[in-house]
């Protein structure tokens, strides 16, 4: 309790007036860079893999959020490569207020990506959003659409997609292979569609639970089986920032509300916070996206955001006290 206390004071501090802060300069290993704008979505999909109404998720959807000049100022403390994007996500990024104002105002070396269901104002987004923004070298587009069957319709969205493309934006559409037949068939129809029109359209793997079996490519089974938690040390590929600022060690901690590591405007926040290996008690309940194995940024097939060693298993008081740390933490929220 005491720590955790500790931990939001020092963040309180943090969020005093301050102009300059000290560069956090992302690695070569470094493989991913997200701030979560905002945990609000505008649909409400059955199958959502973030579960953000029901669940310990719950709390990710009710999160704070930061003010934008706060976010700009984040931003602006990255040193990122040509190879290594912003990537602004949520949620849906287009519901948080200061949108406009972050992706004009952050320093112009910054790139970006934009994870999104596009249900947004396509002529906004054009007349406030400068191209360069978000255009780069990658093998994949820097504003990355899903399809989410029954709830954004694929037409529109298609209708959506060519108006930005001409308008100079390069869109790709994605799609989860759910296991369940009717939206796998509807997301493969889709496909088909936007293929005939020119679109790029991917598909992905599900991940997670349904039905009783486990999908997706990890490196352990275990580690996603939510039948029996274990300690170990894990190490983070990716900068996570949830939508109040706070780092997160990983998309578990981001979405079940546990103790960040840091805050994203903290004086001592280096990219050296990134490559400690960290203790948890909570190997066995990991987000499918953390241990997935899949390509990195250059599309090459293998990685996996989070590298774990030394798993244990638990003794009853590391049990009790992985147990009064997840109460704690929501407790302080």
């Amino acid at each position: 309790m005491i720590y955790a206390l500790f931990i939001r004071l020092k963040q309180f501090l943090s969020k005093l007036v301050k102009d300059n802060y000290r560069n956090i300069n992302m690695k070569k290993h470094h493989n991913y860079v997200a701030f979560f704008l905002t945990s609000a979505c505008n649909l409400r999909c059955s199958y959502c893999i973030n579960d953000h109404d029901i669940g310990p998720r719950r709390n990710f959807s009710k999160s704070k959020h930061m003010p934008v000049d706060r976010w700009i100022k984040a931003a602006n403390r990255l040193i990122l490569r040509e190879d290594l994007p912003l990537t602004l996500q949520g949620g849906e990024p287009l519901l948080y207020k200061g949108f406009y104002k972050f992706v004009n105002e952050v320093k112009n070396e910054i790139k970006m990506d934009l994870l999104t269901n596009m249900m947004f104002d396509v002529d906004e987004f054009i007349q406030n959003v400068p191209v360069e923004r978000f255009t780069r070298k990658a093998p994949y587009a820097s504003i990355r659409a899903s399809y989410h069957p029954g709830e954004n319709d694929i037409s529109g969205l298609i209708e959506k997609t060519i108006q930005m493309q001409e308008a100079g934006f390069k869109i790709g559409i994605y799609g989860i292979l759910n296991p369940d037949s009717e939206i796998r068939a509807d997301v493969l129809t889709a496909r088909e569609k936007c293929l005939k029109n020119g679109l790029d359209f991917r598909t992905k793997e599900f991940l997670g639970s349904y039905n009783g079996s486990t999908y997706g490519t990890f490196k352990d089974n275990e580690s996603v089986s939510n039948k029996i938690m274990k300690s170990c040390e894990c190490k983070t590929t990716e900068l996570i920032v949830g939508p109040g600022g706070d780092v997160y060690r990983c998309h578990a901690d981001l979405y079940q509300g546990r103790l960040p590591i840091a805050h994203i405007l903290d004086d001592d926040l280096t990219e050296a916070e990134l490559d400690r290996f960290r203790a948890c008690n909570f190997y066995g309940s990991c987000n499918p996206c953390d241990v997935k194995v899949k390509t990195n940024r250059f599309q090459v097939f293998g990685h996996s955001s989070v590298e774990i060693r030394n798993v244990q298993n638990l003794k009853n008081n590391q049990t009790q006290s992985s147990i009064r740390e997840e109460k704690e933490t929501l407790k302080i929220k």
